[in-house]
């Protein structure tokens, strides 16, 4: 729709040598120090965050020994030789010193009661010196890296990093978790005990056979939480066991009231912007200057349009990637990506969902309608790259309105059992299992 009416005539004409913030055109740099937007506020939050608004691509994913290992989930064998490995970019501005700290939290997420020198054996302060610079990009930015060193116990940590060896000056977080597998989990994915829900909805049945671990109370010291694609906010937690055979030491969940249940939702929207020469699939058209990169993506419809198709997603990931220079963690540019939903308007708020919004719903991913286009509208910079991503509707009945739901849906589950016998400190994670439902050939 020319190009979204010229994106509103580029928003006003906003000089490109700055961005538009709701409180007026100030360089990025600056921007950032006086932040009082809820996403941004510098309170520790025990979960994966971003706590400036220059802190972009932030990732945490086992160290490659292949391409995809860089959207596997951030968990781990205690048994491992492998580690997990941070990357983020800070644009504008020079070199920061950063330092990062680990956290154990127990299978809620809150801190746990261990010491320091109970979880590491060295000193719980890790100065990040590994960075580049960027080269060759429109928007320059410094990238750096961190080598997550191996931990003692299993259970749940988060990466807490901050500035210049003030901890209260938080730049991000980042969860991850390490396991030790002392029991088996038996998981299949199935249709829905519900009748009507049994086309749109998939039922995880499972079971923990447990002949080596000394559980006396499994209702008290069992935890099991699933999440499905690396997600936390629709994940499933204290599920109560429905059988419990203490002669074959085996805890059952098999529910018939739904509990068990998560929408399917449908292959992810995706887009490629490995290169800003030539269009990528579902690009529309890229405008370049010699400070900024525009990318307007093909109109997105309604659910109404999309009936399920079989195709390869990456189930709500993206991957970063420059087709003309390499290496891409330093060459590739960022872009302002604009999206465009063309719907009537809904009472609830629309959000772009997925990896690339750390699976949150706040302002940075929430979208506006516009009347003269007669859809949603959202500008989001973005680094080089393949993106999955959904248009998610969290206070509606119905969240997939745009989507569609479907059994058939290829999707990631992930099975975590905690175990915190009585009078211990903290929860082990002491069972862990991926299960890919409808896996692709």
């Amino acid at each position: 729709m020319l190009k979204y009416l010229l994106l509103r005539v580029r928003e006003i004409l906003v000089p490109t040598s700055c961005f538009l913030w709701i409180f007026g055109c100030v360089p990025l740099d600056q921007a950032t120090t006086n932040l009082n937007t809820p996403s941004y506020t510098k309170k520790l939050q025990l979960e994966n965050r971003v706590y400036e608004e220059n802190i972009k691509t932030v990732r945490l994913y086992p160290i490659q020994d292949s391409y995809d290992d860089v959207i596997q989930p951030a968990v781990l064998s205690i048994k491992s030789k492998r580690n997990l490995i941070l990357e983020f970019d800070q644009l504008f501005g020079d070199f920061q010193s950063y330092y990062a700290r680990l956290i154990h939290c127990d299978a809620n997420w809150s801190k746990s009661k261990l010491r320091d020198s109970e979880i590491l054996v060295q000193f719980n302060e890790f100065p990040i010196t590994e960075y580049q610079y960027s080269f060759g990009t429109r928007i320059p930015y410094v990238h750096y890296e961190w080598i997550v060193p191996h931990v003692k116990r299993t259970g749940n940590y988060l990466i807490k990093v901050y500035r210049q060896g003030n901890e209260a000056d938080l730049i991000l977080t980042r969860r991850f978790m390490i396991y030790n597998n002392q029991l088996q989990i038996d998981a299949t994915v199935a249709i829905s005990q519900g009748i009507v829900e049994r086309d749109f909805n998939q039922q995880l049945n499972f079971s923990i056979r447990y002949p080596d671990l000394n559980i006396r109370n499994p209702l008290e010291e069992i935890n099991v939480v699933i999440r499905q694609n690396k997600r936390w906010d629709n994940a499933l937690r204290d599920l109560p066991p429905t059988f419990i055979k203490e002669d074959l030491r085996t805890i059952e969940y098999r529910y018939f009231n739904l509990e068990n249940n998560f929408l399917g939702g449908n292959e992810f929207r995706f887009f490629d912007l490995r290169s800003l020469n030539i269009l990528g699939q579902n690009i529309a058209s890229i405008d370049r200057d010699e400070n900024r990169v525009d990318a307007f993506l093909l109109k997105d419809e309604l659910s109404i349009n999309r009936s399920y198709g079989t195709f390869q997603d990456i189930n709500g990931e993206y991957v970063i990637g420059n087709l003309e220079t390499d290496p891409a963690a330093i060459t590739s540019d960022y872009a302002f990506v604009h999206f465009f939903l063309e719907s009537p308007p809904k009472s609830e708020a629309v959000f772009i969902l997925g990896a690339l919004s750390d699976w949150q719903y706040n302002d940075d991913f929430l979208m506006t309608y516009d009347n003269e286009l007669n859809g949603y509208t959202k500008s989001i910079l973005l680094k080089q790259g393949w993106y999955n991503y959904i248009y998610y509707i969290p206070e509606d009945e119905d969240p997939y309105h745009y989507e569609g739901s479907y059994f058939q849906t290829e999707n990631l589950y992930e099975v975590l059992v905690y175990y915190r016998p009585i009078g211990a400190l903290a929860d082990q994670l002491v069972g862990y299992s991926i299960i890919i439902h409808n896996r692709r050939p």
